[in-house]
């Protein structure tokens, strides 16, 4: 993937100015803000699920309004008529083991694509209630707790407190899509901002059982973070501190923090993300980008930082070749085009800008002495030949790779599909995908080498079955993938899926029993799960939850997740799991 840091130019339409259209965020952490959400608006998504190693995360959950689905095998999505507001859109994604992901933007009348990273909870330490104790990662970033805890329900804790540190660097080659939401924030005075990020950082903490606690009522924890050293001749003596609330999915100012040598120090009462960063009044930018001969290119990336800012960030074109956002106003910026392969197409300087006004670029034409310009058009097919009416495509370069963030997508209602993009290498290899969502199904990988300036793909049949699987995860250990030799029943009323073999003489074994459930639901006794030969992992007594999202007939599938937390015993000491399970078997009784 290109390197290029990332964000506050998020994609966006163009601010409205009714007032009729601003919303309050009233509740005490909270104040007013001044940010036009603009009216209710009905618009499409499609995106990537991936975990920080690049692997596809399958069976998480992503919410936009009351839109809910499941990313599938490959991390993808495609969620169609969200109902969002016209200048603001929250997409959130779940699943257990992982920090919850999300995102906002400005979303466009295409479709917006959505690229989130979800960070594995890793425990850093586990600390006692009661005592002073400090957490810290290698790099000096820590947190001293005075050993005050509550849980969901306001009552002081006792016990074990497992604390998950993530420090996220403002050089962080996938700040964006690590990040949660965007750079938007609203201070402490109720109006809206763009921020400049000195350092983000996420504490979870849990107990024994796996609950969710929190800092006691009128406690705080002392949060330092280290500055990267990129920034230390730039960095404040005092800095902004902003909590993200989940809720809304915009960053709130509570409070500051103080330079102390190479790190920021400051008090937190709350835990979830913490962010150090400086605010900058805002406005929006617009501009479009197009080949040599008129035509839009999408997913290119532009990107964009203040003179004296360390990193860069960026925005990426959506289908008509647009990129707008919000962008720091009354700076000079240095604007740049990339190519997929890294290359600077264009470079320019742009601004100041006013604050609270919507500034429109000149269209950036890209000759083609400077890229090759692809355009990979063909049709998807269902199985009975009929053109896909919701699919989506996906173009990568390269081979096949598990990691989509490069390359482009395009959602499929009429079965044509078009996507332009540039690259530094006339005999580019690409990889093409396409995807029946209805029906579940996938033309596969297609490897070939694009044609400039029109690759014609031709009919491409969309008529392979997802491959039957069962993948686990315990805590953070490495995902077990179960595949082939699947037996799924339903006998006398009780539904028993086992996976007998795995391919390469692997041994990984799953077997969930559930006796009385054989239909969809959300169950969270009476069923078993075994991580091995002969090895369960009962329900009772744990906070396993059971979703079957179809029940198939026979030969049909039965798709299911599996999560949360169990107990086990090592060497005589009970030990919280995490468990994750994601599978989609062919039922064969």
């Amino acid at each position: 993937m290109t390197k290029i840091y990332s964000l506050f130019f998020i994609l966006a339409l163009l601010i409205s100015c009714k007032n009729d259209s601003f919303i309050n965020l009233e509740s005490q952490e909270n104040p007013a803000t001044d940010f036009n959400f603009g009216n209710s608006a009905q618009r499409n998504f499609h995106g990537l699920v991936l975990s920080t190693d690049g692997s596809p995360i399958s069976g998480a959950t992503v919410t936009i309004g009351s839109a809910t689905v499941q990313t599938n095998t490959k991390g993808v999505f495609v969620i169609k008529n969200a109902d969002v507001k016209e200048n603001f859109a929250y997409v959130k994604t779940t699943k257990s083991g992982f920090v919850n992901g999300s995102r906002t933007m400005i979303p466009t009348n295409g479709s917006n694509r959505i690229n989130i990273m979800m960070i594995p909870v890793t425990n850093t330490a586990t600390i006692a209630s009661g005592t002073t104790s400090t957490v810290s990662l290698p790099n000096g970033t820590k947190v001293k707790f005075d050993g005050s805890f509550k849980d969901a329900n306001g009552s002081a804790y006792t016990g074990n407190v497992n604390v998950a540190m993530f420090h996220l660097k403002p050089s962080d080659e996938y700040l964006n899509e690590l990040m949660p939401g965007s750079f938007l924030a609203n201070n402490s005075s109720g109006n809206s901002r763009i921020m400049e990020t000195y350092g983000m950082l996420h504490v979870q903490l849990t107990g024994a059982a796996g609950q969710n606690l929190q800092i006691a009522n009128g406690h705080t924890a002392e949060m330092t973070v280290a500055i990267d050293a990129t920034q230390m001749s730039t960095s404040p003596a005092t800095i902004p501190l902003w909590s993200f609330n989940e809720t809304t999915g915009i960053w709130q100012e509570e409070g500051t923090a103080t330079k102390v040598g190479n790190v920021y120090v400051g008090n937190v009462s709350h835990f979830s993300w913490w962010n150090y960063d400086v605010q900058f009044p805002v406005c929006t930018l617009k501009t479009t980008v197009k080949n040599q001969n008129g035509q839009p290119l999408s997913n290119i990336k532009i990107g964009l930082k203040r003179s004296s800012q360390v990193y860069e960030t960026y925005g990426v074109t959506d289908v008509n070749g647009t990129v707008s956002g919000l962008i720091p106003a009354n700076e000079v910026l240095v604007l740049k085009v990339y190519s997929e392969c890294g290359t600077v197409l264009h470079t320019a300087n742009v601004g100041p800008f006013t604050a609270g006004n919507i500034h429109t670029l000149p269209d950036i034409i890209i000759q083609s002495n400077t890229a090759v310009s692809f355009s990979i058009n063909g049709t998807l097919k269902n199985c009975a030949g009929g053109n896909v009416t919701d699919g989506l495509a996906i173009l990568q370069f390269g081979q096949a790779s598990t990691n989509y963030f490069q390359g482009g997508t395009v959602i499929v209602t009429n079965g044509t599909f078009s996507i332009n993009t540039l690259s530094c290498n006339a005999n580019q290899q690409f990889n093409f995908e396409g995807f029946d969502i209805t029906n579940m199904q996938t033309s596969g990988g297609i490897n070939f080498t694009g044609v400039s300036p029109v690759t014609n793909l031709g009919n491409i049949t969309v008529c392979t079955s997802v491959t039957e699987f069962v993948n686990y995860q315990i805590d953070t250990q490495p995902i077990v993938n179960c595949l082939l030799g699947f037996s799924a029943m339903l006998e006398a009323g009780n539904l028993n899926i086992t996976h007998i073999q795995s391919p390469a003489g692997a041994s990984p074994h799953f077997r969930l029993y559930a006796p009385g459930i054989g239909s969809v639901g959300t169950y969270t006794s009476g069923f078993t799960v075994y991580n091995g030969p002969n090895n369960p992992i009962p329900a009772a007594g744990n906070n396993l939850t059971l979703q079957i999202s179809q029940f198939g007939t026979v030969n049909n599938y039965i798709d299911f997740t599996v999560n949360g937390t169990y107990s086990e015993n090592v060497n005589g000491v009970p030990v919280t799991r995490t468990l994750s399970v994601t599978g989609h078997v062919k039922r064969d009784l």
